[in-house]
């Protein structure tokens, strides 16, 4: 376990290094490399030791180094931060992997592109292979103790391969990209989204950029995996993982202070001269079709139209950095982009005026800086972004001239600064109208809106966001420890197997649906397989042994399933109770006049929630609801028990209770726990055991003495003393004991 939320060293793991490396004539040389991730990273590696990492370890990143000279080692590389690892593609399985599953499938499905994403068996390949190889290297580098943190798309199904190989990994995952709706994500052929969700889930942490994409993954885990997910938290059948939002910030003091430095000042200043008094708009965005460029173009084109008196009083500095260029789809848009600026510029240009200047290329550091804090409007307007931090890179940098700043709801970062003129991108005509409204803004309002935004990623900067995700992780990793105390592992089974056979009247109640069965889709169909009649009939050949099956099913079901075996038997949760060789005995008089007020409530939910069904026992009726959609069906469950609430309110003897996906409303004369009791009384056993994995359980696990091993089936919070992650294990421990 983490102590004092220390972790040994920072190991990351990422598709691109922090440097590329370019050789010239006095050497190699490592130039930082574009992207939010490397520059949050870079910014935090000198401020996050001694809080949470050991300030004497260098954060070790893993990726891919593009284009090392042929006779240059990274192991010549120095840098005070980082070591660096590189994990050796070839050119054919990095094209497959990169430019293929990730780039050609992943980011245009997640950017909600869906009709531009190639689906090729030869693509997942190279994918999982690549994954395999970054996992082959950090496991040779990993020490105990260290924080994994894998980031981004590229790198969905590392963190289950790392779980695999080290259980006891401290892991966490970040996503940079949206993580889309349930409806887009599952035009994934089954096995790949399988794979994707299982990757990501090993991880004790998920993070993303907003809370609806964490939404949506959980949703996605729900449907392909089935698991309980409760709040944040997602119960696999080996862990507790969280998913949740974390924001990405930048480091506000580096860009705010930029503003006032002599490079950048002069860098103003020759802008400022070039305007000619006119008013500036700009924006910066990589060359991509997620970012909207052409609707752009479109919405200035006609807020030009709209209001021609700003004609030759304003210009669009419109810079795009070059990326992914030799790509066709790329080339295309580019042509399209460049085609689309001359048109404009010939229609409304002259001899003294260009409405937009148009760049492709990279600037530096201290011309982006410039350009930000002198532009009066920032046209921030990609199509989908799972943040943006250009929108909050320009929000800090608006020191002397305080600009308004126009933003695509689509991105993650509108959540955060809506003080901006937030705007739909495929809308021209409400782009145009926030260009006006930009302009002619006064200073007062454009003044508060900005300080209001400043405030804002001043306090949640990129500092702020990762503190926040290891604080997360390590509060997760202390759950899923607490956890872990349960499990029953060697120490805890030779305990339970020393008592068992040293005992001389053992008495076992096992639960049957989720403990002795597998749940299926129609509960008439959930049998008992032979293997698992097989052990129940071993334990009671033994005459130390008392078996008591005690389920909610029905009395003619438990019968057929258990006919050929001597045991006791409890239906209905209590309702009906049946000892080895005898008759079934009622062990409450219950007046069954309440169903004909119930069931034509809980037929209203079957007809207005597709999938659910009701099963009626003697004393009781269910809703099921395991085939619905599970959003809906719990929107309708939480309805449904306000509408039975009203009803037991006056009628005292009833009650609900909450069993796996189904909702059951009976009598409240009896339960689990009290048709327990019934075997205990006037018994001395000398071993007691009860598995169960649902809330019916819970009432049994109560009822028995502290001595007793009581075990959930599953990793939900209960009152038993102890968890097995799932049925499979329970048997296999049962089968042990024989």
């Amino acid at each position: 376990m983490i102590e004092d939320k220390k972790f040994n060293r920072l190991v990351i793991a990422a598709y691109r290094l922090p440097f590329k490396f370019i050789k010239s004539k006095s050497g190699v040389r490592a130039v930082q490399n574009t992207g939010g991730l490397v520059s949050a990273i870079l910014s935090l590696s000198e401020n996050m030791k001694n809080r949470f990492f050991d300030k004497d370890n260098k954060i070790v990143w893993t990726g891919i180094a593009n284009n090392l000279p042929g006779d240059f080692s990274l192991a010549d590389f120095k840098n005070e931060h980082f070591n660096i690892v590189n994990v050796k593609l070839s050119p054919k399985l990095n094209d497959l992997f990169y430019g293929g599953f990730s780039n050609d499938l992943l980011w245009p499905l997640f950017h909600y592109f869906s009709s531009y994403s190639v689906f090729n068996n030869f693509y997942l390949e190279a994918y999982e292979e690549a994954n395999n190889l970054f996992c082959e290297e950090i496991i040779k580098i990993t020490k105990p103790g260290d924080y994994i943190w894998i980031h981004d798309y590229h790198l969905m199904l590392l963190p289950k391969m790392i779980r695999e190989k080290i259980p006891d990994a401290v892991i966490g995952f970040f996503l940079h990209i949206p993580f889309p709706s349930f409806e887009i994500f599952r035009l994934l052929p089954r096995r790949w989204r399988n794979e994707i969700i299982d990757g990501m889930l090993g991880a004790d942490l998920i993070g993303f950029h907003t809370h609806d994409y964490a939404q949506h993954f959980i949703k996605s885990v729900k449907r392909t995996t089935g698991y309980d997910c409760h709040q944040n938290i997602i119960y696999t059948t080996s862990n507790v993982v969280k998913a949740d939002a974390f924001p990405i910030g930048i480091d506000y003091e580096k860009y705010h202070a930029a503003c006032t430095s002599k490079t950048v000042l002069s860098e103003k200043q020759k802008t400022v001269n070039n305007l000619a008094g006119r008013k500036l708009i700009f924006s910066v965005d990589r060359l991509d079709y997620s970012k909207g460029l052409l609707l752009r173009l479109r919405g200035y084109e006609t807020f030009l139209e709209r209001y021609p008196e700003w004609r030759s009083k304003v210009v669009f500095n419109m810079v795009v950095v070059p990326s992914r260029d030799k790509i066709d789809k790329y080339r295309e848009m580019k042509k399209e982009i460049e085609s689309t600026v001359g048109r404009i510029n010939g229609k409304y240009g002259s001899l003294v005026w260009m409405p937009i200047i148009y760049q492709y290329k990279s600037l530096s550091f201290n011309e982006l800086i410039a350009l930000y804090d002198t532009s009066d409007v920032g046209l921030i307007t990609p199509l989908r972004d799972g943040m943006n931090l250009v929108a909050k890179e320009y929000v800090a940098c608006q020191v002397e001239n305080k600009g308004v700043l126009i933003l695509s709801e689509m991105t993650g970062a509108a959540a955060e600064l809506n003080e901006a003129l937030i705007i739909n991108p495929v809308d021209n005509v409400e782009m145009a109208e926030a260009i006006n409204n930009a302009l002619e803004m006064g200073t007062a309002e454009k003044e508060t809106r900005i300080e209001r935004m400043q405030n804002r990623i001043a306090n949640y900067n990129v500092f702020t966001w990762a503190f926040d995700f290891f604080n997360r992780t390590y509060d997760t990793k202390k759950q899923q420890n607490l956890l872990n105390m349960k499990f029953i592992n060697k120490d805890i089974y030779a305990q339970i197997a020393s008592k068992y056979q040293h005992a001389k009247k053992r008495i076992i109640f096992l639960d049957y649906d989720g403990t002795l069965v597998s749940f299926h889709k129609y509960p008439e169909f959930a049998n008992v397989d032979k293997d698992t009649i097989n052990i129940i009939q071993r334990l009671s050949h033994d005459q130390r042994n008392h078996i008591v099956i005690i389920s909610g099913r029905g009395v003619d079901f438990l019968d057929r399933q258990f006919q050929d075996i001597e045991i006791n038997m409890v239906a209905e949760h209590g309702l009906y109770i049946k000892r080895s060789g005898k008759k079934w005995e009622s062990t409450v008089k219950s007046d069954i006049r309440w169903k004909e007020r119930v069931k034509p409530i809980l037929m209203e939910y079957v007809n207005r929630c597709n999938g659910t069904f009701i099963e009626e026992k003697n004393g009781s009726l269910a809703w099921h609801y395991r085939n619905a959609d599970m959003d809906f069906a719990q929107l309708r469950l939480n309805e449904l028990k306000d509408e039975l609430a009203e009803i037991i309110r006056y009628k005292t003897d009833l009650e609900i209770l909450e069993g796996n996906k189904v909702l059951e409303v009976k009598s409240g004369k009896y339960d689990k726990g009290q048709a327990a009791k019934v075997f205990m009384t006037n018994e001395q056993y000398d071993f007691i055991m009860a598995a169960g994995d649902d809330k019916t359980d819970e009432f049994l696990f109560q009822a028995l003495p502290e001595s007793a091993f009581t075990i959930k089936v599953g990793l939900s919070p209960s009152y038993a003393r102890y968890n097995v992650s799932d049925r499979t294990q329970l048997l296999q421990l049962l089968e042990n004991l024989i």
